[in-house]
């Protein structure tokens, strides 16, 4: 699954899936743009393919890309993937949440470009919850390594899990720091 991808990350992400098919031929996509008025600039680039593709909400049997084209349902969607990739890291946009694909328990992976995340994206590579691409060629790389040891993949989505575990509760907190600053 590729969630929040933005122009320029379509295209590595589809060069990447058809290199990964070369060994998984059974394999699906699922890609979610992060703008919906950008689903005809989408759809452009997937009619230059021999891929078999369609919108969600027009969904067809035998497809091997999978338009998410409604919106609200990005988060709960993780947890159909097997590994995760994150957009808008690849492209300076800054990244999107790694958090959710981690709280489905998914491997994450994402581009250099989180500055919009930081912090989460430093804490899910220490724990050895995320994998930092660079571009199609190393995202096929990681995601070949993950789909062939399926044990690593699911210990690699435990530890994204833990990692969202282990900072629950992060508004709560901050907010109790501040309330001797508020005024009552």
């Amino acid at each position: 699954m590729a969630g929040s991808t933005h122009r320029g990350e379509e295209q590595s992400v589809l060069d990447a899936f058809r290199v990964v098919r070369e060994q998984h031929p059974t394999l699906r996509l699922l890609l979610a743009p992060r703008h919906q008025e950008r689903l005809p600039e989408v759809e452009a680039l997937l009619r230059a393919t021999p891929l078999r593709w369609c919108r969600r909400t027009a969904m067809t049997p035998d497809t091997d890309v999978l338009i998410l084209d409604t919106v609200g349902e990005l988060a709960a969607t993780y947890a159909l993937a097997t590994v995760a990739f994150v957009g808008g890291s690849l492209v300076a946009t800054g990244g999107h949440n790694p958090l959710e694909p981690a709280f489905r328990r998914k491997p994450v992976l994402f581009g250099p470009r989180m500055e919009n995340f930081r912090e989460i994206a430093r804490l899910l590579i220490e724990a050895d919850a995320a994998h930092v691409v660079l571009d199609s060629d190393s995202l096929a790389q990681v995601v070949l390594y993950l789909l062939n040891d399926p044990a690593q993949t699911g210990l690699m989505g435990e530890r994204a899990y833990q990692v969202v575990a282990q900072h629950r509760g992060a508004v709560d907190r901050t907010l109790a720091m501040l309330e001797p600053f508020l005024e009552k």
